[in-house]
């Protein structure tokens, strides 16, 4: 087994719809480069993001921002046919170039920084397909920075988000099954629509055929597993996938132990569930992703150390209609203005059974779902992570 990871500094973005500037951020400054600012990254991706309208962060824009704030380096914009072509792009540009590649993913709705990959054996060429892809390791700049307040100032050490921040993801893993399925969906419409977007450091583009996603390590079902099966076969998923083949994931969980398992829907996918698996007794939180009818590791996530997302704790299922309707009540008041106040009533709240998740502008990571509450023809949505409650999710944009 194959695996390389380098060395790139994690940030949050500071805004919601900073994605592609904390990305920019994080591999400039991976390359020798000096710690930018996010809001003149920004500024530089979307001006320049002119090839199509719409954009927050276009491919064209991300692309001139990384070839014109450095030297020595050229940044290919790669908008291949398959999601399998462009992640052997990725993988030979961090293998090769030594480069981490910015990848679009859900669809065009968000930039994440690809630092790592697994595989059976190392690639040798951009158009090598006799190995396989087993997982990536990435740096997803979501969730923002906290609010209110300005963001904290970035540094090359502990800052206030990254590495020493609350709510910072700077290690997370993704199965190549999970990868293809969620994340390197393809660009749905417009000037890249079909393509499989990412900006490489240079390799010329090949136009491959797909290869076979991971093993599986249980049939399907035809039934969701339940969360004790889960807990029960978590530590087999584990083996069979290549977490234990990387360094930091197996010294990490040596010594876990999974605490209740929550399973999450896709709102966007039809029959499309995951069970989210807390980990304790480890040095870092941790939380893994299995695939609801399968077991199949997803995704794995580590919080930075100190850090907590105490989902238990935040779950609206937990409470009573009383009490949840009391909360409500007061985190509605700041959502709605005076005309659009929603009533709150414990008879008429109905809590979905389990949690649900899309790619949306309020979360851009699984491992972001809501608890979502009916009330009336009127949906909220309680995002566990933090308690924060929306009225609706914002779809469809881009570069986020």
């Amino acid at each position: 087994m194959a695996h390389k990871d380098l060395s790139v500094p994690y940030h949050q973005q500071d805004t919601d719809y900073y994605c592609g500037a904390a990305c920019a951020q994080m591999v400039l400054n991976s390359i020798g480069g000096p710690l930018y600012d996010q809001a003149p990254l920004y500024a530089s991706n979307h001006s320049h993001s002119t090839t199509e309208p719409g954009w927050y962060t276009g491919p064209d824009g991300l692309q001139w921002t990384l070839n014109n704030m450095q030297t020595g380096r050229y940044f290919a914009l790669d908008a291949l046919n398959s999601e399998d072509s462009i992640s052997r792009m990725i993988a030979w540009t961090i293998h090769d170039w030594k480069v981490a590649p910015v990848a679009l993913v859900y669809g065009s709705d968000h930039w994440i920084v690809v630092r790592g990959y697994s595989a059976s054996n190392v690639p040798r060429s951009s158009a090598d397909t006799s190995y396989t892809l087993c997982a990536f390791d990435v740096n997803n700049p979501w969730p923002p920075t906290p609010e209110p307040g300005p963001p904290p100032p970035h540094s090359n050490g502990t800052d206030g988000c990254g590495t020493g921040g609350a709510r910072g993801i700077a290690d997370e893993y993704i199965s190549y099954s999970e990868w293809r399925s969620t994340y390197m969906t393809g660009v749905p419409s417009g000037y890249w629509g079909g393509k499989f977007v990412a900006v490489c450091d240079p390799a010329p583009p090949p136009d491959l055929p797909q290869a076979i996603s991971e093993p599986t390590f249980a049939p399907q079902t035809g039934r969701l597993l339940t969360g004790d099966e889960v807990r029960d076969q978590a530590r087999n998923a584990i083996e069979l996938s290549c977490l234990f083949e990387n360094p930091f994931w197996e010294q990490l969980l040596a010594r876990m132990e999974l605490a209740q398992p929550f399973l999450v829907q896709r709102l966007d996918r039809a029959d499309d569930y995951y069970w989210v698996v807390p980990t304790v007794g480890t040095e870092r939180p941790a939380f893994l992703s299995l695939d609801g009818l399968t077991g199949t590791v997803r995704q794995a996530i580590a919080l930075p150390s100190g850090a907590s997302w105490d989902w238990a704790a935040n779950d609206p299922r937990r409470a009573s209609s009383e009490a949840l309707a009391d909360i409500l009540t007061a985190r509605l008041r700041d959502v709605c203005d005076l005309r659009e106040q929603i009533v709150v009533r414990p008879e008429a709240i109905s809590v979905h059974p389990t949690l649900v998740w899309q790619p949306c502008r309020e979360s851009l990571s699984p491992f972001g779902p809501f608890a979502m509450i009916t009330l009336g023809q009127q949906r909220v949505y309680w995002r566990l992570i933090d308690g924060a409650v929306f009225t609706s999710l914002t779809l469809g944009e881009r570069g986020l």
